[in-house]
């Protein structure tokens, strides 16, 4: 697989998030097959731009494009 930069997998997660609303971060790396450093790089380009929110349940890593009640902001 190509590697691809920052900026084109959080592109990549924001067209998966624009589908599905909310998912885990284990289904978003099986989903695109990224490794967990391009992962949370891409995610951390996103929360920079204010554009994702995340929240925490039962030890799993939950990320939206949209803000649930539960879900906190990186900015």
């Amino acid at each position: 697989m190509k590697a691809l930069t920052i900026a084109e997998n959080a592109g990549r997660i924001w067209r998966v998030l624009e589908e599905t609303y909310t998912i885990t971060s284990t289904q978003m790396m099986k989903r695109l097959e990224l490794d967990d450093v391009a992962m949370f790089a891409a995610i951390g380009w996103l929360a920079r731009e204010k554009k994702i929110f995340c929240c925490e349940n039962r030890g799993e890593c939950y990320i939206s494009n949209k803000r649930p009640l539960d879900f906190f902001s990186f900015g």
